[in-house]
């Protein structure tokens, strides 16, 4: 879906590319340790050639968004919080270095803030690689960090309610933030907690009886899950 950018988006978007730049230095400067590290190791994980340089994770999560939006008018919206089935895949380069991938679809409705009706609903589909570092604290206890791009992929979306339209763009770039701890069961199982937090920003475009209502939504979810990991 193409987009056309209103008047006063510019401003908003001049903002949302401060806030990224004064987080991006941090984020590159620990990919840049994470290289380095990865360079001043061994290229080893437990186990001989490909062994156990896999782990799948399947979590229950869920999606919490922050909906700071700038419209035009003075208006507020609300997106609903959601709970998906999370599932993620991460491959070691060393012990402690990976990289990691997901895969979920949520969906979320979309209302006028304090009570007010739903005006539309969407199909989201967030992507993200990230470059984690897995720490050793203790016996069978690997509590990790982890940073990258993300891409939040509008696959659906409907009017609701009093909208005569509703429209969000299709693309949404951005970047992830996350933690989370392996905890050892047995053999290559694993319990796991993971939290994620996003930070994306959705052009939108309502109409209704009463005109065209656009803007920024910053839809910056926090996913946050628990389920089990096996490593292969």
């Amino acid at each position: 879906m193409n987009y056309v950018s209103e008047p006063g988006a510019i401003p908003r978007r001049v903002n949302r590319l401060r806030q990224i730049l004064f987080f991006f230095p941090f984020i590159l400067s620990a990919i840049a340790l994470l290289a380095g590290g990865a360079l001043a190791q061994d290229a080893r994980v437990s186990g001989d050639g490909w062994a156990n340089r896999f782990l799948v994770r399947g979590r229950l999560a869920g999606v919490l968004p922050e909906d700071s939006a700038q419209y035009n008018v003075p208006v507020r919206t609300h997106v609903s919080d959601q709970i998906i089935p999370e599932i993620d895949l991460s491959y070691f380069l060393t012990d402690n270095i990976a990289l990691e991938t997901i895969c979920c679809i949520t969906n979320h409705k979309i209302s006028l803030a304090g009570g007010g009706p739903n005006i539309g609903d969407a199909w989201l589909v967030p992507l993200s690689v990230m470059a984690q570092y897995h720490f050793h604290a203790r016996s069978g206890i690997k509590p990790y960090v982890g940073a990258g791009p993300a891409l939040v992929v509008v696959t659906s979306e409907s009017r609701m309610g009093p909208a005569t339209s509703f429209n969000l763009e299709t693309y949404n770039p951005g970047f992830v933030l996350q933690a989370g701890v392996d905890i050892k069961l047995k053999d290559n199982w694993y319990l796991n907690a993971d939290i994620k937090k996003f930070f994306v920003d959705i052009n939108a475009r309502v109409t209704t009886a009463g005109g065209a209502v656009f803007g920024k939504a910053s839809i910056d979810s926090v996913v946050a899950g628990i389920g089990i990991g096996y490593r292969f």
